[in-house]
């Protein structure tokens, strides 16, 4: 049965499709295990973030809670707000542009406004997914596809944790938007 989401591959894998602020920056040489390793860290974190509010959204007033439930969400709320403070004043970084892009564990492809890199460029594919986190996933790549704006990388060296997390966040971004679909749809 047609639940009127398509679900979006990438290299033949169940891959995340949005609207949201990405970046190139080429590098001129291979990056070092050291900083390879700072990387991975640091996606493995916020992917970990990631993951969990989307298996976790925010519940309705009107939902049924356990009697510690306001209190955690009143935690969080001012939580998330100095987390928002912080990362105002940490992101001194020119504001990127929202584009198209669809990634998973095995690469990338973006509607690129800037100039097309060039096929075989290694470097660094800045994706900002979530708007109240400064913190970007930070994705070691090679530009494989460079053709009217359309761009298309590889992902080189993905570690395993981080690939499993960003697999798991691919389904459950598709997940929601098969449950959104179903809940318009019996409207």
């Amino acid at each position: 049965m047609f639940e009127g989401v398509d679900t979006v591959v990438l290299r033949n894998e169940l891959a995340y499709h949005d609207t949201l602020p990405v970046r190139w920056e080429p590098l001129e040489r291979p990056l070092e295990q050291f900083r390879l390793g700072t990387l991975e860290e640091a996606n493995v974190m916020l992917l970990q973030a990631c993951v969990a509010v989307e298996e976790h959204p925010l519940r309705d007033k009107g939902e049924d809670q356990h009697p510690m439930a306001n209190e955690l969400a009143r935690l969080d709320f001012k939580l998330n707000l100095l987390l928002q403070m912080v990362g105002t004043l940490v992101n001194q970084a020119p504001a990127v542009d929202a584009v198209p892009v669809q990634f998973n564990a095995l690469g990338a492809s973006w509607q690129g406004r800037a100039a097309a890199p060039r096929v075989g460029t290694q470097g660094l594919l800045h994706i900002r997914l979530r708007g109240a986190l400064v913190q970007t996933l930070d994705l070691y790549a090679e530009i494989t596809d460079s053709e009217a704006g359309a761009v298309s990388a590889k992902f080189l060296k993905m570690p395993p944790a981080a690939a499993e997390l960003m697999q798991q966040l691919c389904f459950l971004r598709h997940r929601k938007q098969v449950a959104g679909s179903r809940k318009s749809r019996n409207k």
